[in-house]
């Protein structure tokens, strides 16, 4: 009975270590702002900033642009100066809310 009791202690520990495993594997990272009027400034080198807010109620974000930030325009790649033409329209921003920085801009 005793190796019993070891055995199932041992296996609740293991699915509790698997557990938050598993929990920490999927932490949010990602979100997005969707824009009816986009603000987006971008510098030749292809960094800049975007604002917008992730929800109504929500407060002003400015997400920088890096190098690795992509535009995607009908599910094709295309270089960012494109989405830098869109400042007034609308577009989906992807951030990376640990870093705050532009992942992707679609539309």
């Amino acid at each position: 009975m005793n190796t019993f009791k070891v055995l199932l202690s041992r296996s609740v520990m293991v699915w509790l270590m698997l557990f938050v495993i598993q929990a920490y594997a999927f932490t949010h990272i990602e979100d997005a702002i969707e824009t009816e009027s986009l603000r987006i400034t971008l510098k030749e080198n292809n960094t800049g900033f975007i604002q917008g807010k992730i929800c109504d109620e929500c407060k002003l974000l400015t997400v920088a642009i890096t190098a690795e930030t992509r535009a995607i325009h009908n599910n094709t790649e295309v270089a960012l100066k494109h989405a830098a033409a869109r400042v007034g329209k609308s577009a989906t921003v992807f951030i990376n809310t640990e870093h705050t920085k532009v992942t992707r801009i679609v539309w």
